[in-house]
């Protein structure tokens, strides 16, 4: 096994494990938007709502419909947000994330598999060793990300 191999493969195993996260990280920046806007415009039609209800409470009825009017339009502008952030999907950068991650860890396993481990040692026996804990924490490592994506 060549040192500068492995530890290409694994720069760029880290590298996809960053660029992921920094994916993540923008999917959930922008779904906190969509829910920050929802929480905002649900806070606007519960004033107005009140202020409706007060303004038909009140003897004159001609200012109740404007504010219950404006207040359910921004409750729906609130269902409309929460339902846009609720659909929102993770773009194609998590996915290329993802390709180069796996690309890497399957150079690394034929790496392992093809070549004598760190000083001559058999390639059998220490890969023997190796290759079944690698391929082990690899799965894991992806088993935990598709665990917490959904």
């Amino acid at each position: 096994m060549n040192i500068n191999n492995l530890s290409r493969h694994i720069r760029l195993i880290i590298r996809g494990e960053v660029l992921m996260l920094q994916a993540r990280l923008g999917f959930a920046m922008k779904r906190s938007l969509f829910a920050g806007f929802a929480l905002l415009f649900a806070g606007l039609g519960l004033v107005f709502v009140n202020m409706g209800l007060f303004a038909w409470l009140s003897p004159l009825w001609g200012p109740v419909w404007t504010p219950a009017g404006l207040g359910l339009i921004n409750l729906g502008l609130a269902a409309a947000a929460l339902l846009v952030a609720a659909f929102l999907k993770p773009g194609p950068e998590m996915a290329l994330a993802e390709e180069i991650r796996n690309m890497a860890a399957d150079s690394i396993e034929t790496e392992i598999r093809s070549a004598p481990l760190m000083g001559g040692l058999g390639g059998g026996s220490m890969a023997g060793l190796v290759l079944p804990a690698v391929t082990t924490i690899i799965g894991a490592m992806a088993r935990r990300r598709k665990d917490k994506a959904e």
